[in-house]
Order: structure tokens, then sequence, then C-alpha cells
């Protein structure tokens, strides 16, 4: 049977620690009434932990008020299910099985500052499942670290952050402040009204249906934000993404984006005041952008499309390494415009080409010696319109470049 060490109080009976699962020790002097409850209780107590020692569950009780704190320290990892509930107390259940079941300590230990849950196996060797299920009040502080095992939080709001070696994060209607992370594992957050970050080193980053200004990472896989509300009580906020290979798709970013992936495609469906996007191996498409724009990607197609108006900063900069690149403007923009297109050694001028709803002039440009030139050939367009007020720069090789002019 696990070992339980319990210090603090639950329930108004007291316990003390380094006592196994099936004894408690009462600390009041001894009368005979008093003793006997206490043979009484503490024979109760074990005859329930016989009958439930086969599947070897704990369940535990303690008093608590709104803007409490739950302490988690699982160094068995394990799973963990924490749901807000209308009470003024704190339910823990726990589920312990496995082969070697009998190595875990779960210890309990209440105070003033919080409710602290600590788990350990007797023997680094020892493995089993321990599964926890929380309820807790609505308005509570959580604080978690586990060595291994999916984390799922629900209807909770306040101060949210924790870590896990190696699982998910399932994070739903939320409120409060989140810093949250998992070594190896997904991370979804839904429905929630909230401000922190979220980073995995190996799995997806959904956000969806969030009001607040979420920073969502990952070392090596997709992230996506759809109907994301960055501004709140009057602030406004950007969207920062940043992975280390993957995709990233963005349906709105009301005060701009900035975007950056090792290995993967951009798409951002509307975005107003800005976008700087970086890709080290995908495409970018902007479908809407309603300020300026910076994108940059060493081995794909660039396509975007600026809308709005023609006051404020309009200016872009796009480059390629690789790829065709389009762009769309606003009718009656202002613009100084600077298009390059670099030739490899084996292509032909009539390979690539510009083309324009603007007056352009257009050259092929060659440097060096006769016998050399056709490892430096551009092919290079320039042009002033309406005086030329925003600058507009885009760069490719080997591939087409598409301006045109929008309605």
């Amino acid at each position: 049977m696990p070992t339980i060490r319990i210090s603090g109080g639950s329930k108004g009976y007291k316990r003390n620690d380094h006592l196994p699962i099936g004894f408690i020790r009462h600390s009041d002097a001894a009368t005979d009434m008093k003793s006997v409850t206490r043979v009484f209780y503490t024979l109760a107590i074990m005859a329930f932990l016989a009958s439930t020692a086969s599947a070897q569950d704990v369940h535990r009780t303690f008093d608590a008020s709104s803007g409490g704190k739950l302490i988690l320290d699982l160094e068995t990892g394990g799973s963990i299910v924490i749901t807000g509930w209308n009470r003024s107390e704190v339910e823990v259940f726990v589920s312990i099985d496995g082969r070697d079941a009998d190595d875990v300590i779960l210890e309990f230990d209440e105070s003033s500052r919080a409710i602290e849950i600590f788990t350990e196996f007797e023997s680094r060797r020892s493995r089993a499942d321990v599964d926890f299920e929380i309820n807790v009040p609505y308005e509570f502080n959580l604080e978690i670290s586990t060595s291994g095992g999916d984390v799922e939080i629900e209807g909770v709001s306040g101060s949210i952050e924790g870590s896990s070696m190696g699982g998910d994060l399932e994070l739903r209607n939320l409120s409060g402040n989140i810093d949250m992370s998992t070594m190896g594992g997904d991370i979804w957050l839904s429905d929630s009204d909230i401000d922190g970050s979220l980073h995995t080193m190996g799995g997806d980053v959904d956000i969806r249906d969030v009001v607040g200004n979420i920073d969502g990472t990952t070392m090596g896989g997709d992230v996506t934000y759809n109907n994301v509300k960055s501004a709140r009580g009057g602030a406004k906020s950007k969207v920062t993404i940043s992975t280390m290979g993957g995709d990233v798709n963005v349906d709105e970013a009301l005060y701009g984006a900035d975007i950056h992936t090792m290995g993967g495609d951009i798409d951002v469906e509307s975005a107003g005041e800005f976008v700087s996007a970086t890709t080290m191996g995908g495409d970018i498409t902007i479908e809407e952008i309603d300020g300026w724009i910076e994108a940059n990607t060493m081995g794909g197609d660039i396509e975007v499309t600026m809308i709005g108006g023609t006051e404020g900063d309009r200016h872009v900069e796009l480059e390629s390494m690789g790829g065709t690149i389009e762009l769309t403007l606003p009718r009656g923009l202002s613009m100084d415009i600077e298009i390059e297109i670099t030739l490899s050694r084996d292509a032909d001028d009539d390979d690539y080409e510009i083309i324009s709803d603007f007056d352009l002039d257009v050259e092929v440009t060659r440097r060096g010696s006769e016998r050399r030139w056709k490892s430096s050939r551009k092919i290079v367009a320039t042009g002033e319109v309406r005086g030329g007020r925003n600058k507009i720069i885009i760069r490719t090789v080997n591939g087409d470049v598409i301006i045109r002019e929008g309605r």
C-alpha cells in the first residue's frame, strides 16, 4: 500500500507527518471517551482503506477560500485534472496503480499559505501510474510541477503557473494570468480571458476564442491563433509567435503581428498596424494587412494584400531567396518602388519577369568580366508613383515578381 504523510488539518481533525496510510494519530490527551472515540475512528479508517486497497485510491477534502493556492510537486509524474467549482473547499482524488504502486509516497501539507501535495518513489527504479482529479474554488491560484503527464485545467480564475516534463496541456475557461510550459506535448487554450505565455519544446500550440495578451511559442510544432482578441481594458498588444519548426496560422491580429518560424509556412488572414514575418523555409501569405509589412523567407513564395487607406506608415519589404513574390497595394498609394530579381548561373534572362500595374523602368544588370557575367545578373525595376512617400522594396532569387493595384 502506498505511504501517505499528512500535516496540517482537514475537516476538523489533525494529522502528523510520517504516518503510514493505515494510521492517523490524534494529539489530544486521552480520556476514556476520547480513547474509545479514537479507537473507533482509527478502526473505521483502517476498514475503509482495506476495502479500497485493491484500487489504491485516496480521497482528501480541505477547507479553502477564494484566493487560496494549490501547489503540486509530483516527482512521480502523473495526469492532473483540475476543475473550478462553487464550494469553499479543495477536494482531491488520487488513483495509484501499477507494478510499484506500494513504493509511492504521497504527502499532503495544509497551511495558511497553501495546500501542498507532493509525490515521490521510494526507489528510483519504481514505476506506477499516479493520477489526480482535483476540485478547487473558482478563484484560486495554481502552481504545478510534474515530471511527466497531461495537465487539464478548466474553470479557474487566478495566477496559474507550472511545467510538465512531458505531457499535453489542455486549458479551458480560465481567467487571470498564466505561465505554463511542457517539454514534449501539445498545448490547447480556449474560451478564456487571460494574459501570459505558453511554451512547448516539441508540440503544437493552439489558441482560440481567447481575450488577452498571450504569447505562444514552440520549438518544434505549429502555432495557431483563432479568434484571439489581444485588446482588453483599453490596452493594445501585438501577436507574438515563435516556433523552431512548424507552421503559423493567425486569423486576426488587430494590433500587429511579430511572427518567426525556423521551418514552416506563415498565414495571417487579417492584421492591423503591421506584420513582421520571417521563416527559414516556407511560404508567407498575408491575406489582409492594414499597415506596413516586412516579410522574409529563405525558400518560399510570398503573397501580400495591403488594404485600407493611404495614410500612415505603408512601407513594404519583401524578400525571398527562392520564390515568387506577389504584392497588391491600395489604390492611390504614394510609393517609391525598388524591385530586384537575382538570377542564378543556369537561369536565362527571360526565365523570370516583373509584372506590374505601375510604370517602372526595367533593366538587366551585369557585373564582373564577360567570362563571369552569368553569375552576377539581376533584373531590376524602379519607379516613383504619386510622390514616392512609402518605400516598396522587393527582392527574390529565381522568382517572378507581381505587383498590382487594388480596388
